[in-house]
This record gives C-alpha cells, structure tokens and sequence, in this order.
C-alpha cells in the first residue's frame, strides 16, 4: 500500500534584526518622512515670517561680530535660501517627500512581509529622496543634509542588504 505523505512548510520566521530594522524604517519614512512633511506643508505659512526674522537677525549678528564667513554663516545663508525656495515651490515639495515617504513604506512593509522586491524598491526610492532637496530647493544649500541624508540611507540599505537571504 502506498501512502502519500505531504509536507506542510512552516512559515518563514521574521529574524529580530529585520523587525527592528523595518520599525525604524517605519518611525523615519512614516513618522519624520511623511507626517513632518504634511505638518510643515500645514504650518509653513504662518511659521515663515517668523523663521526668516530669526535668520536675518542671526546673520547680522554674524557680520557684527566679524564672522560674515566661515561654517555659521554659510549655515545661516543657507537656511534662508531654502525658506525662500520652500515658499517658491511647497507643494510641489511637499508632494514629492509624501510620495517617497509612502513608496518607502510600501518598501518597509513588503520587507516586513519578507518580500525582497520591498529591498529593492526601498532602495531606489530612498536614493532618489535624498535628492529631492537638490533638485527642487538648491543644490548647494541642500548639499550637506543631503550627505547626511545619503549616509543613513547607505547604512540601512546595507542592514537590509544583510537580511536579504531571509527574504524571497
């Protein structure tokens, strides 16, 4: 007599590492990514007035002192060139950072599914957003949080890049 046996396969388990991971990718695309980006588009109004005062009143202060060179300065320009373009051009911004944000989170949560095509759209879509303040603000303005911005996105790219043979 012949007996068939049929293996069930358990489910793949989700490792420690990969949760952590997609819960921090949740906090910084969900959290800081989308809900800032709505919350400065919401505020941003009524708040510049007020940020663009403190600015100039610190880079006179700056040139008072002597200081109209040097890192402080530059980071005072800075902040008021990007005011200025956020005014210029928040909603498209604001349009474009929610889009990312939620094509990021699309990419977490098929991650946290254990899907590697999630890896692989976080990837493209978390590169491209650290662009975005180039493109649409001003490139040098934007450059050094872009830098930043880049080197997280490189660091958790490579933490999931290591979790991707518990992925199919």
């Amino acid at each position: 007599m012949e007996e068939n046996v049929t293996t069930i396969e358990a489910p793949k388990k989700r490792p420690t590492f990969l949760t952590v991971l997609c819960i921090l990718s949740l906090i910084g695309s969900g959290g800081l990514g989308l809900l800032y980006s709505v919350y400065q588009y919401a505020t941003f109004e009524s708040t510049y007035p007020a940020q663009m005062e403190k600015l100039t009143t610190a880079m006179d202060q700056l040139e008072q002192a002597g200081m109209d060179s040097g890192f402080f300065y530059k980071s005072t320009e800075n902040g008021i060139v990007v005011l200025e373009k956020m005014s210029q051009n928040l909603g498209l911004i604001t349009g474009v950072n929610c889009l990312f944000a939620l094509l990021s989170l699309l990419g977490v949560f098929m991650m946290f599914k254990l899907k590697k095509n999630g890896f692989y759209l976080y990837t493209i879509v978390n590169y491209f957003w650290v662009l975005v303040p180039l493109v649409l603000i001003d490139f040098d303005a934007s450059m050094t949080n872009s830098l930043i911005g880049g080197a997280v996105v490189t660091l958790f790219v490579i933490l999931y890049a290591v979790q991707l043979k518990h992925m199919d």
